[in-house]
């Protein structure tokens, strides 16, 4: 038995130590790659994100996977209170700069969705835009948000599905990561879906999402 035990410590650890690692990984790839100048998925707010929030009476929404900003950004020009985070210190930094020579404010911190907290029912709108997360990172994740949203609260999602794998306008490479609206439905328990839908569109975000791509949408409403 304590042979076992030792076995299932060490386990742990180095399932800590290898999880750690991924973190410092991905922190230094999007530092280096929001390090410069130019705003690498442009300044101008994802397509689908804006045609679902304009609609809405401005109130309380959270950016994760913020990156540069550019969603948070047209959230707060439009009247939002504007919660936002991200691993990269360089995408924070880059944020605040577009809200300043935007004339607005947000709110932003540097976090890690596997840890990050915020306050039980404390968002009318949480907004994923291309956020990919390896998958039992996303499931604890997608669990928070669904906590962290007033009830009749709206989750509004795009990022790539799997068939994107064969493309070249962004989005990562291990199929995994990627979305499927078999599945990603199941993804967001407590929600009532009210949009899924794989499509094919075509980006014009910055260098590095340019082209034909394949998407996921996805709103789901708190029961």
């Amino acid at each position: 038995m304590k042979a076992t035990n030792k076995v299932n410590s060490k386990v742990f650890f180095m399932i800590i130590f290898f999880t750690k690692l991924q973190i410092l990984q991905m922190k230094a790839m999007w530092n280096e790659r929001y390090q410069a100048d130019e705003y690498q998925y442009g300044i101008n707010p994802n397509d689908f994100m804006k045609e679902q929030i304009t609609p809405l009476p401005a109130s309380r929404i959270l950016f994760p996977g913020a990156g540069e900003g550019r969603d948070a950004v047209f959230a707060a020009k439009k009247g939002w209170e504007v919660h936002a985070f991200d691993l990269s210190e360089q995408g924070k930094a880059k944020a605040e700069k577009l809200a300043s020579a935007e004339k607005t404010r947000i709110h932003y911190k540097v976090a890690d969705a596997a840890l990050v907290k915020f306050p039980l029912e404390s968002f009318d709108v949480i907004a994923l835009t291309y956020f990919h997360l390896p998958l039992e990172t996303r499931l604890h994740f997608y669990k928070q948000c669904v906590s962290w949203l007033k009830p009749g609260g709206l989750l509004i999602l795009e990022g790539f599905n799997q068939r994107q794998l064969g493309l070249s306008s962004g989005g990562p490479k291990n199929a995994e990561w990627l979305f499927s609206t078999a599945t990603i439905a199941a993804e967001f328990p407590g929600l009532q879906i009210l949009v899924n839908e794989e499509k094919q569109r075509t980006l014009n975000e910055g260098p590095l999402h340019q082209g034909l791509a394949e998407v996921v949408q996805l709103v789901g409403q708190k029961l």
